[in-house]
């Protein structure tokens, strides 16, 4: 056969599915171009004219040769211009998955070329298990493009999931679909590794997850994905959104990006802010909603969906109280789907986090728990010293019972008995009394926790708000030169910020407030790494803890100033961290028993109880290494977005050791910043 006739006949082969889904030859129902009214994940590109004619076999010849290295075994699918055919690396004698571009498409559609092309590139620089491997990148004599790929082979989570709701009995369906959170933790685990190299999926669904024979959990379909700091190809236009008939499921290009019924509200209305990190985390929120309910979380036409996104209403909860739903997983599913994309996750890391602790059975931090809930968790925890503890009283009681019995001198033996059940009785009394003290302490600390990180983020967010808002107003720059009423006006607005000011990049002072402060007009901060982040970045930055010129340690959150694709400069403001977080706690936050902590994400001290302890490093500082407890307890609250720790020590002249446990939450007050509150209460 002739290369011009095998390409006209490959070119020919069409199977009823839009973009191929590899998947044991064969393409999953979720993903045939057939619309059902009642499917939530079907995909499909936008319709391209390209005329598609079935040959006799309806795919390629056996063994036909595809070009010197690759020869043909058959086809998995074709549509969007293109197709995916079976074949046989000669070189290595392994399978694999060949996608293509039909001539035609490549020679009349510049977009599509390039979109295919990003895609295969996109995939193959993810080297993670969970995606999908590229071998090889090459264009055919014709000049189309294409690239090879391993062949997963195995069936999609969607049908995972159609298949557990098959189930006569909810209860039972609702079982089976939990049993697929490892999967879904997997697939966290892979979206949150291309997060950490820029890459924002925007298309995760069911019918993009492909379950294999032998654990393997692989996130495909890179073709929309979005790279930070990368121009994106395919144009938003809002008009689509009008068009009438359009389905929930479908992926769109050239209208909108994403399948609305997986789909994050800033995809649907740019009105909700940029796609980023968070838009993911949405996608996933909407699977976990799909394990607790059965179904995604909007349901409808597109349109319907579409409108449902882009309104304030929030989202539905997943909540069935016919249901034995675990209440961490719906409140971890209703953070992952907050509309406010300020209040999700920031990544599919930190959800894969929450999920993971769910799993191993440790305190999720998106979920308040209630004292029972916290005291069973307890004795679950101390199991083994409640256990010790219930085996020297059941010794007691045997030793009672067996005076009682075997005793000589009755009289003696009975007044030995009632003492030692009073013993046993106050032995009791306590243990009961020190799990309640855990408890209480421990559901106090965590609710003042959530609480103080709650007030630092607000003030913290209303502040970079209204700076923003004040940038917004700099559209020159005599502007910037004559800034100094704005700022004036920032810190009465303001009056927990130290001092403002405005800088002309790289790094010239302007304008500052209040007037003390003065001698720094001129002065040349282009070397500091918060301003250097805010000019390479272009978005709001919090820089790490440091010693100030004027002797105290600061903390700097820096706000860009936009002049259309240009940043002229920022507004910053400087705050105290010891008198502005020490002025948000209420005043039962702080006793003579409880001791409060800001730490940085690299474990400084932002605030302490004892002012001479800010600055110094929870996690390295080398004289807490005297006391191991503590260094335990620090790398738990390293390693864990929330939880509840313990410790003791004993410092000398003490003639009792000093018992502290504390509960710990983690806040984001900026993109490159982390924080945690940390309150302990000596016991």
């Amino acid at each position: 056969m002739s290369t011009a006739s095998l390409r006209r006949s490959l070119e020919s082969a069409a199977l009823s599915s839009n973009k191929a889904k590899l998947s044991e030859i064969m393409l999953p129902e979720d993903d045939a171009t057939i619309i059902k009214s009642k499917d939530d994940d079907l995909t499909r590109i936008k319709p391209r004219p390209y005329p598609q004619v079935l040959d006799l076999g309806g795919k390629p010849a056996l063994d036909s040769k595809f070009n010197d290295d690759y020869s043909l075994r058959g086809a998995v699918g074709v549509g969007g211009g293109g197709q995916v055919l079976l074949g046989f690396d000669e070189r290595i004698g392994r399978e694999v998955a060949i996608k293509e571009l039909l001539d035609q498409a490549a020679n009349e559609d510049i977009e599509l070329s390039a979109r295919f092309l990003r895609e295969a590139r996109i995939t193959g620089r993810l080297e993670h298990p969970g995606i999908v491997p590229v071998y090889d990148l090459g264009t055919k004599q014709s000049g189309a493009p294409y690239y090879v790929m391993r062949l997963v082979r195995g069936d999609t989570l969607a049908k995972a999931l159609k298949t557990c709701n098959d189930e006569v009995l909810a209860e039972h369906a609702l079982s089976r679909r939990l049993s697929l959170l490892d999967r879904l933790i997997d697939v966290c685990e892979a979206v949150a590794y291309a997060h950490s190299k820029g890459v924002i999926h925007r298309d995760i669904k069911p019918g993009n997850i492909v379950l294999g024979s032998f654990g393997e959990t692989i996130v495909l379909d890179w073709g929309l994905a979005k790279v930070e700091n990368e121009a994106d190809l395919a144009p938003l236009v809002s008009a689509a959104l009008s068009k009438p008939g359009n389905d929930a499921d479908l992926t769109r290009m050239g209208d909108i990006l994403g399948t609305p019924a997986y789909m994050a509200p800033e995809q649907a209305n740019p009105d909700f802010g940029g796609v980023d990190a968070r838009s993911d985390v949405f996608a996933l929120g909407c699977i976990l909603y799909y394990l607790l309910a059965g179904h995604p979380p909007l349901r409808g036409s597109a349109d319907e969906i579409l409108a449902q996104l882009s309104s304030l209403a929030p989202m539905p909860s997943a909540r069935d109280p016919k249901l034995p739903m675990p209440p961490e997983l719906i409140a971890i599913c209703d953070k992952a789907l907050a509309k406010d994309k300020s209040l999700r996750f920031p990544n599919a890391a930190a959800l894969a986090d929450e999920l993971r602790a769910y799993r191993d059975g440790r305190l999720v931090s998106a979920y308040a728990y209630s004292r029972s809930e916290l005291l069973r968790r307890f004795i679950a925890r101390n199991k083994v010293a409640l256990v010790a503890s219930l085996a020297v009283l059941l010794a007691i009681l045997i030793g009672a019972g067996l005076a009682f019995k075997f005793g000589v001198e009755a009289h003696k033996a009975r007044n030995l008995a009632v003492a030692e059940g009073e013993i046993v009785k106050q032995e009791k009394q306590q243990v009961e009394r020190a799990l309640a003290d855990v408890t209480r302490i421990s559901n106090h600390n965590l609710t003042a926790a959530n609480q103080i990180a709650d007030s630092i983020l607000g003030n913290l967010n209303e502040m970079r708000m209204g700076m923003q808002q004040a940038a917004g107003s700099l559209r020159t720059n005599a502007d910037l030169a004559a800034s100094s009423g704005l700022l004036d006006g920032l810190l009465q607005r303001y009056p927990r910020g130290e001092s403002f000011a405005t800088t002309r990049a790289p790094g010239t002072i302007v304008a500052v407030a209040p007037a003390k402060y003065r001698q720094a007009l001129g002065a040349d901060t282009s070397q500091l790494e918060h301003n250097r982040m805010t000019l390479e970045r272009g978005v709001p930055i919090l820089s790490r803890i440091y010693q100030a010129p004027e002797g105290f340690a600061a903390v700097t959150m820096v706000v860009p100033i936009k002049q259309g694709k240009t940043i002229p400069g920022f507004i910053s403001m400087r705050i105290k961290p010891v008198d502005f977080l020490g002025g948000l706690l209420a005043e039962d936050a702080q006793s003579k028993k409880r001791t409060v902590w800001v730490v940085q994400d690299d474990g400084l001290l932002l605030y302490d109880t004892d002012p001479q302890e800010i600055g110094l490093n929870l996690f390295r500082e080398e004289r807490f290494n005297q006391i191991p407890e503590l260094r335990q307890l620090a790398a738990e609250i390293a390693d864990q977005d929330a939880g509840v720790g313990y410790y003791q020590s004993q410092s000398a002249g003490q003639s009792e050791p000093s018992r502290q446990i504390a509960a710990w939450v983690s806040l984001r007050p900026a993109e490159n910043r982390g924080w945690k509150v940390v309150v302990l209460e000596a016991w």
